[in-house]
């Protein structure tokens, strides 16, 4: 008879899942399932655990950003829910990023001068499509994104490039 390479295990959550332990060796999987079932719980109750996590922290994320919005006077954003959800964080962490790092009075106006720009900036998609990765660029850039962005906008915003 072979030393099972799968075995179920109980979870302390209640569920029981079989696990494929053949990575172990024979004579330690038996302990090792007793250990997984005593001290974890079964994949999906890890990923609802995992989701409801990963709301609660956007979700205290989005309260931030609806306090620094209104703390600013910032415009609310346009576009679908999703897309104002996303690009309020963005906006969000971009501008608080700008506005912590004002070191020199210089950098002070700057941001300030920032701040008042992006208040222009209300369609969701630009600050989605410009600023969602910015892990390469330093303050410099992202003032001169939202500046020169606010520039490129009118009151004509073109919802489409189709001319028909």
């Amino acid at each position: 008879m072979a030393i099972p390479k799968k075995l179920p295990i109980e979870f302390s959550c209640g569920h029981t899942e079989t696990k494929d332990l053949s990575d172990k060796p024979a004579g330690k999987r038996k302990a090792h399932a007793f250990g997984l079932g005593k001290n974890f719980v079964c994949s999906r109750c890890f990923k609802k655990q995992g989701r409801a996590n990963l709301e609660r922290q956007e979700q205290e994320v989005l309260a931030d950003a609806m306090g620094f919005e209104e703390d600013h006077e910032l415009p609310e954003l346009q576009g679908s829910d999703k897309q104002i959800k996303w690009a309020t964080r963005i906006r969000y962490t971009v501008l608080a990023d700008i506005l912590e790092s004002d070191e020199s009075p210089k950098q002070q106006s700057e941001g300030a001068h920032t701040l008042e720009t992006a208040k222009r900036l209300i369609h969701a998609g630009w600050w989605i499509d410009n600023l969602r990765d910015t892990s390469d660029l330093d303050t410099d850039d992202l003032i001169e994104l939202i500046i020169t962005g606010a520039d490129d906008t009118d009151d004509d915003h073109i919802a489409s490039e189709n001319p028909f």
